[in-house]
């Protein structure tokens, strides 16, 4: 339900900060009074908005931003330049308490992906955040953390491996000590409140889980008492290391899973009440380790379902005391007030929604949902980018400003006409940038509908906030003053007809149809047609290509009843997923629902039939042919032909860039991080 309210007026916000400019991508916006028309969300929020107090510390609402990897770091364990910033972006756009990423408390556990807590150099690196959260109307807390094997096994090579087995009794007092000392120096650093990270396998998940932890002694498996003992002597340490009115926080799982034994929710449940005791104050409800397939809890992607977590945390919550903060893809905030108002948690930790949206709380509490930009849960940018050397920095499909918000949104000093060829989410990006900057952009799109490939993304299961995104953009664009003309193919001389200052080729990519003898032949189809609903796939399905396309087009058969699916891929079927979301196709299409064919290269198509080399894991190779009803080409796409608009460009003086697919065909991801690249330099 809806209904329009006559005026709004919104407050302007501080500018302490001068990069906190533009509203496009969630950084902070001077928002003027208008007696506009608008429509805005019946829910008032109040339950989300109203003010919670932990211990001593008052905070405005319920909404956290939780600890999560930014890779913001310098020479190891430094406060990278750029690392205020984004918190300062996240506290000035109403949150609550923002919580900072995982700080070690020891070198032995440090690995280069986290910041340092362990002397006095770190707490004064950490004082730069605290100032810019504080600076801008936030609470800061920060996560104390020790890795256990997670540092060595994933990170940095270069970790001593601590785990409950390797670590002595003497070894033990002394990381609880250190845990105490991380303490210290976080309150010295200005921190209003403490965390202890107890999950995702870390070392404090480790003692408590009796497959991780083996021991035989005071902290070993043999009671639950003995497995809890090493969390509780470094909840007393830390909390002798605060001040009395500072509240502690713990994150825990709320179910440990998917490995040998685990530690029950009853079980949990009574360390909480034992937790309570040694003083900690609110307990932080994740899922997922490192040790398992359950590791796709922990950064959720769109498989999951919004709140898919809260079941669990209702149970803990009606069994406890202290406040609980709840953690589960709660990206909107009509969700994260109803989950608060039903008394299920107490808090709401919203992370990757306020990733893809700085400005998600200031939003929200103004009515202003229509605005926020969502999290698709694609994980390319948030979860990719961190297990990705050779990235610097997290970022975030829908938000390519993510950890450049220091960069700012500067005003162009001279106002161009561009014209956008394509209206793919690349394009859309592009114009909202290139308008928020003073220039005139206008958008050629030549379908009947903006989108590209994202449209028909939103086809496969599970993806339809793909296809709402870019929905979301158009409208954008439409807000902002945009034109797109549509059914509109630009050519070179309409190019010479419009004479714009400057030129975007946006025109994405096509279908690559393979180089293979017998390809055209009967009953065989593309993925994108069967997406589309332009093609059928029946009886015995072959799909050739395993990639991101294939693979959720063999999702998308299945779930229509299909019951005969093979992906043939030369690689590792789902390998080009990204690591958590091809886990999902073990884990929602169990056994042989879904069948694979791995390291199986098509050398021909024939009647029905497709021969193939096979390699064996010994790399031995033999010649092999497999039958079909249908056969599903989902062999990659390539760039639409360019060249005939940018040798007009360069005929006519006129300056262009080539970005997205139509420059490399890639991921969603690296076409907007084009569109920001581009829309900045203009």
């Amino acid at each position: 339900m809806i209904y329009y309210r006559k005026t709004d007026t919104f407050r302007k916000h501080r500018q302490k900060f001068p990069y906190l400019t533009g509203p496009i991508f969630g950084t902070m916006a001077s928002i003027t009074k208008t007696k506009e028309k608008r429509m805005i969300s019946k829910m008032s929020y109040d339950a989300l908005f109203s003010p919670i107090k932990l211990r001593g510390l008052e905070l405005k609402n319920r909404i956290v931003l939780p600890g999560m990897n930014t890779k913001l770091v310098k020479n190891k364990h430094d406060v990278a330049d750029d690392l205020p910033a984004y918190h300062a972006a996240r506290a000035a756009g109403g949150c609550g308490l923002n919580i900072v990423e995982l700080v070690s408390i020891c070198p032995e556990c440090h690995a280069y992906l986290y910041l340092g807590l362990y002397n006095e150099h770190h707490r004064d690196e950490l004082k730069k955040v605290t100032k810019a959260i504080h600076d801008n109307g936030g609470k800061a807390a920060v996560q104390i953390w020790h890795g256990g094997f997670v540092p060595a096994d994933f990170f940095d090579k270069t970790n001593k491996l601590e785990t409950p087995e390797t670590l002595t009794v003497e070894r033990i007092h002394e990381i609880i000590k250190q845990f105490g000392a991380s303490a210290k120096l976080a309150v010295e650093a200005g921190f209003d409140a403490l965390e202890l990270h107890g999950a995702h396998t870390y070392l404090p998940h480790e003692f408590m889980n009796p497959s991780l932890n083996t021991r035989t002694d005071e902290y070993g498996n043999q009671s639950l008492e003995n497995r809890c003992r090493f969390n509780l002597e470094v909840i007393r340490e830390m909390r002798a290391n605060m001040p009395e009115d500072m509240p502690l926080l713990m994150r825990l799982d709320a179910v440990d899973e998917m490995l040998p034994k685990v530690t029950t929710v009853e079980e949990t449940i009574q360390f909480i009440n034992w937790a309570e005791e040694a003083g900690v104050d609110a307990i932080d409800l994740s899922r997922g380790n490192a040790r398992s397939l359950a590791t796709v809890y922990e950064v959720p992607p769109y498989n999951l379902e919004p709140g898919f977590n809260m079941e669990n945390i209702a149970k803990i919550k009606k069994a406890i005391n202290i406040p609980v903060i709840g953690v589960g893809r709660v990206n909107m905030p009509e969700l994260a007030n109803k989950l608060i108002e039903d008394g299920d948690i107490d808090m709401i930790a919203v992370g990757r929604a306020q990733l893809a949206d700085a400005e998600w709380c200031n939003k929200a509490k103004e009515g202003r949902e229509c605005d926020i930009r969502r999290c698709i849960g694609c994980t390319e940018g948030c979860y990719d980018k961190v297990i990705d050397p050779k990235a610097t920095h997290i970022t975030c499909t829908r938000n390519p400003m993510l950890c450049l918000e220091y960069k700012g949104m500067p005003k162009a000093e001279t106002a161009k006409n561009v014209m956008i060829i394509g209206g793919g989410i690349g394009g859309l990006v592009t114009a909202e940038i290139l308008k928020e900057r003073g220039h005139n952009p206008v958008v050629y799109e030549a379908s009947e509908c903006p989108g590209g490939r994202f449209v028909l993304a939103g086809k496969a299961p599970k993806k339809q906030e793909f296809e709402d995104a870019v929905k979301w953009e158009v409208e954008q664009c439409k807000k902002m003053g945009i034109e797109i003309k549509t059914n509109t193919t630009v050519t070179p001389e309409m190019i010479a007809e419009v004479k714009p200052d400057h030129v975007v080729v946006a025109t994405g990519s096509e279908f690559a149809m393979p180089d293979l003898p017998g390809v055209d032949g009967a009953d065989i189809v593309t993925a994108e047609d069967v997406l589309a609903g332009k093609a059928e796939a029946k009886g015995e399905i072959l799909i050739l290509g395993g990639g991101l396309v294939g693979c959720e087009t063999a999702q998308y058969l299945v779930n229509k009843g299909e019951k005969n699916v093979r992906v043939m891929d030369s690689r590792r079927v789902g390998k080009a997923m990204g690591m958590l979301r091809s886990m999902f196709l073990d884990i929602e299409y169990p056994g042989k629902t879904i069948q694979k064919s791995n390291r199986s290269k098509v050398t021909a198509i024939g009647d029905h039939t497709v021969d193939y080399k096979f390699t064996d894991k010994f790399k031995k190779t033999s010649n092999k042919s497999r039958s079909f009803d249908t056969l599903v080409l989902a062999t990659g796409a390539k760039s639409r032909p360019t060249e005939d608009l940018t040798s007009k460009c360069e005929e006519l003086g006129i300056a262009y860039n080539v970005i997205g697919d139509a420059k490399k065909v890639n991921m969603g991801i690296d076409a907007t991080a084009d569109a920001y690249k581009v829309g900045m330099e203009i």
